[in-house]
């Protein structure tokens, strides 16, 4: 048992490293010596875990994906808080993770063979229901009245994962902007009002952090 976690522990030490360096020098200027350095690790302990710069960025997006699960799973049992308020708790976290920044940063889709496609159905077969189950949360305490719980956590959930993602999407900041707008109109429209203006202008300023790079 001790030994396990004594390599949970170095791998996650190898992990915490990396997404450290890839936030300050970039995947692409990134070695694995400069990792190895950074970690104290030998040749040996290092490639023991990761062989590539890529399978360590591809655990990245595993270790993210599985954050976000967890903070769904907890948010949507917080009988305190309505539903706007669940959905502004849930982004801020996501507009102010340093690691979901740092992937996007980091042009992740582009560097781990099927990331993208395995974060889409991630994201439309397990985090649309919690979206789904906030809005029928809402439903219950009046705040909406939206006919369509299940189809508008979808378009949701792949309006902001694809349509907002400036690595996959190209488009000005103020395109993304008038996208912002484009998603909190339609949800409105459906009467699930998911998007306060707290929560706008976090992502505004999120993307445009991206665009002014």
């Amino acid at each position: 048992m001790l030994r396990i976690d004594k390599a949970n522990n170095t791998k996650q030490k190898i992990i915490t490293s990396a997404t450290a360096l890839f936030f300050q020098k970039g995947f692409e200027n990134t070695t694995m010596q400069e990792i190895m350095n950074t970690t104290g690790l030998s040749k040996g302990a290092l490639y023991h875990h990761f062989i590539s710069k890529q399978e360590i960025l591809e655990s990245i997006i595993i270790q993210s994906k599985e954050d976000i699960i967890d903070f769904f799973e907890h948010l949507i049992l917080k009988d305190e808080l309505n539903s706007i308020e669940k959905i502004d708790l849930l982004v801020r976290k996501l507009q102010t993770d340093h690691a979901l920044l740092n992937l996007t940063q980091n042009h992740w889709a582009e560097k781990v063979p099927y990331a993208l496609l395995n974060t889409l159905r991630n994201s439309i077969n397990i985090l649309s229901k919690y979206v789904e189950e906030i809005i029928r949360q809402g439903n219950v305490s009046m705040e909406f009245n939206c006919q369509y719980p299940k189809e508008v956590s979808e378009i949701f959930i792949l309006l902001f994962d694809v349509w907002l993602d400036p690595i996959i999407v190209n488009s000005t900041y103020p395109e993304a902007c008038n996208r912002i707008q484009f998603i909190v109109t339609l949800l409105q429209k459906f009467e699930a009002p998911l998007i306060s203006e707290t929560s706008e202008k976090m992502i505004k300023e999120r993307l445009k952090e991206y665009y002014d790079k």
